[in-house]
């Protein structure tokens, strides 16, 4: 579940989940928004057979996930620097209640689309999710909580606001950013290093062969037809759909996904292995956040 903000608070709401997202590091900053799922703890599964050819959580499978934050973690740090941001916000007399978005599942995008159900209903176009509508921000909300003035009614604001002091005792006093980067680079660079594997090459020119011959469609990769501008504006036209359902029956016919999936797999347990310490030591960062997040909102403050 998310929180609602009107359009002018977005970025701070924002910077929460971004400052999740950096140290749970979860998945690999190129491919767009929404292909990337939450990740899940447990032991690495490295085996392609081990996974269906269409799954809905490919990015939460992959070794490196072991390593992430968990969706149930990074809500409960999030409500913790919220409830921060409360009681922030109220030593200047402002009061504001965050409003809890309902969650939206889609089915993972890491190797472009994997839903034949949302592709024929959207295309490539995400599914929409419900919202709640926002309470607008009482005066002077936007000043504090962002620090967009050193002082508010003659008494002085933390820099970066309300929402840098919340992170900061939640996240920030725990963050490496040095840890951070080790595990992003093995989420990222074990995905830009399959693209070039000789199975994961193979698989993509007889995706495209069968995209061809479906109906000429002319992709070189999967990727390709997520860069399309025409499929990224308004509601899906008449060739994105087609183009769309065609794309997961092909990856369906040439088990793109499992064997993508296991080509990134067995990169990725190789960089792990260099980055073992590293990673032990991330998984002790999160342990301290997840406990300051818990000492927060049982009202401890000494934590």
């Amino acid at each position: 579940m998310l929180t609602s903000l009107p359009a002018s608070l977005r970025g701070a709401a924002v910077a929460v989940l971004a400052t999740a997202a950096l140290t749970a590091c979860a998945g690999p900053s190129s491919p767009p928004a929404g292909r990337t799922a939450p990740a899940q703890t447990g032991p690495p599964q490295a085996l392609a057979r081990d996974v269906p050819v269409l799954s809905g959580d490919y990015s939460g499978k992959l070794p490196i996930a072991a390593y992430s934050l968990t969706s149930a973690q990074s809500e409960l740090i999030q409500s913790a620097e919220q409830k921060l941001e409360q009681t922030c916000l109220a030593r200047y007399g402002i009061s504001y209640s965050f409003v809890r978005q309902p969650e939206t599942h889609t089915a993972d995008r890491r190797y472009g689309l994997s839903s034949a159900e949302e592709a024929s209903a959207y295309g490539y176009h995400l599914p929409p999710g419900p919202t709640v509508p926002a309470p607008p921000p009482p005066p002077g909300m936007l000043t504090v909580l962002r620090g967009e003035g050193a002082t508010y009614h003659g008494k002085a604001v933390p820099k970066g606001g309300c929402r840098a002091e919340a992170v900061e005792r939640v996240e920030g006093r725990y963050a490496r950013p040095d840890i951070s980067a080790a595990a992003a680079a093995i989420a990222d660079g074990g995905y830009a290093q399959s693209m070039g594997q000789p199975a994961v090459v193979a698989v993509f020119r007889r995706w495209s062969s069968c995209m061809a011959a479906s109906g000429g469609y002319h992709y070189a990769s999967p990727m390709d037809p997520l860069d399309v501008p025409a499929f990224a504006k308004g509601r899906p036209g008449a060739r994105e759909i087609p183009t769309a359902v065609a794309d997961v029956a092909c990856k369906r016919k040439t088990r793109l996904l499992p064997v993508w999936f296991g080509a990134e797999a067995r990169i990725q347990t190789a960089l792990i292995g260099e980055r073992a310490g590293a990673l032990a030591q991330l998984r002790r960062i999160h342990r301290a956040q997840v406990a300051a997040a818990k000492a927060v909102l049982k009202g401890d403050a000494r934590r």
